[in-house]
């Protein structure tokens, strides 16, 4: 960095304009899509969706939801990679990477 440069560098980043609640959303949509087939259905996923907060049923934007993937990232991988569901991942990189 030049010593003589006085520009300030901003490093904060602001999640204005992303949407987690949809990315969240989305994930939740391929995660039911997925274990439709019983071979990607278990007593961990049964139990995932048994959690899923109304407002996701709603439509009604909620952290609740966001939260819920967020903290199943490694599962919800996992169950995509098995799966082959190319979609699936890469809705859960998106959401992992611009919001968990």
């Amino acid at each position: 960095m030049d010593k003589n440069n006085t520009e300030i560098v901003d490093r904060y980043v602001s999640f204005m304009n992303i949407d987690c609640y949809q990315h969240a959303s989305d994930v939740i949509d391929a995660i039911i899509e997925v274990t439709e087939n019983e071979k990607y259905d278990n007593l961990f996923w049964k139990s995932f969706k048994a959690k899923i907060p109304q407002t996701y049923f709603d439509k009604n934007a909620d952290e609740k939801v966001l939260y819920h993937v967020c903290a199943s990232v490694f599962y919800i991988e996992e169950l995509f990679e098995t799966s082959n569901h190319l979609v699936g991942l890469e809705l859960m990189k998106n959401c992992e990477y611009q919001c968990c």
